[in-house]
């Protein structure tokens, strides 16, 4: 089984509209309402791939339910702490004309220091029952950026791989405590190294940096680019496949889901990447915040091209 924690979760309501006009009237041609967290989006994503989750993280009395609801209907089993105020509510505006995604981001509710003191523990018990566990996505404006380097410290990394997937601080703390895998995107690893990469070759030579201290795997998303994966024998890329993108949100952490699904059926690295492109390019295709089903993952699974890179 994998655990996923989702520190900030969400309402996620997706409008598409025919062109997006700033400052002026907009009507709306579709819309849906999704439960969202980028843990969550982890887990419902490797559900719908077959695999066994548990949700845990925070959650709130205000609006909760509508997480453990759809949680319920899913199947997926969840064990959040409960804390006081209202779950917060982004809005994705999807402009037709163009395919641009506009996101307006609630930041989220005060978590008190026993609600994190709970959610460690809780941490800790789920990290002896799990093989995997997944820490990605934002956190309530309250919480200071070490929390995922605190709640990875938290867990027996002998016997549970620790995958992180989070941006600015939260990652370069996250990366003190030596997760297993890691997912950033051409952004957040510039970020976490302090400078541009302009090519494969800078990105990979980026990247190894971190294998350096102590990362075991980093898969890198580049978007309309593709991605590449790495470890400290190999480099692979794979390009994107040329669909039709309905939606970008929740591509990365399907990226996630299914590398989860690869390192437990103990696939070799080019595979990883190839079920993570997949996956990704699977949900990009569906509106709003919507994960991969395994019927479009297996048909696009084959048309993965993956080629190994060499840079000394």
């Amino acid at each position: 089984m994998i655990t996923t924690v989702t520190m900030n979760p969400c309402i996620d309501k997706s409008i598409t509209v025919a062109e997006f006009k700033y400052g002026r009237l907009n009507r709306v041609l579709s819309s849906r309402t999704d439960i969202g967290g980028k843990g969550i989006n982890v887990a419902t994503a490797y559900k719908k791939l077959g695999g066994d989750v548990l949700c845990t993280g925070i959650n709130y009395k205000n609006d909760g339910d509508f997480i453990t609801d759809k949680l319920n209907e899913m199947n997926i089993p969840h064990d959040f702490v409960i804390v006081s105020g209202k779950l917060r509510e982004n809005l994705k505006i999807v402009d037709q004309s163009n395919g641009y995604i506009t996101e307006i981001n609630e930041t989220g509710y005060l978590s008190s220091e026993k609600s994190i003191k709970e959610l460690k523990e809780k941490v800790r018990i789920l990290s002896k029952r799990s093989s995997l566990m997944v820490f990605s996505g934002s956190v309530p404006k309250c919480i200071e950026s070490h929390i995922y380097k605190e709640l990875i410290n938290e867990c027996d990394q002998r016997t549970c791989k620790i995958i992180l997937d989070a941006e600015g601080m939260l990652l370069l703390e996250g990366l003190k405590a030596k997760p297993y895998l890691i997912k950033p995107n051409k952004f957040e690893l510039e970020n976490a190294l302090g400078s541009e990469l302009n090519s494969l070759k800078e990105l990979v030579s980026g990247a190894r940096k971190l294998l350096n201290s102590g990362i075991q795997i980093i898969c890198v998303s580049l978007g309309k680019d593709g991605a590449i994966i790495l470890n400290k024998d190999h480099v692979y890329y794979a390009p994107p496949l040329p669909v039709e993108v309905k939606s970008t949100v929740g591509a990365g952490d399907s990226m996630i889901a299914a590398l989860c699904l690869a390192i437990e059926q103990k696939q070799p690295l080019n595979q990883m990447l190839r079920m993570a492109v997949a996956a990704a390019t699977a949900t990009i295709q569906l509106e709003g915040t919507q994960m991969c089903n395994k019927q479009n993952f297996d048909a696009l699974l084959p048309y993965v091209k993956i080629t190994e890179l060499s840079f000394n």
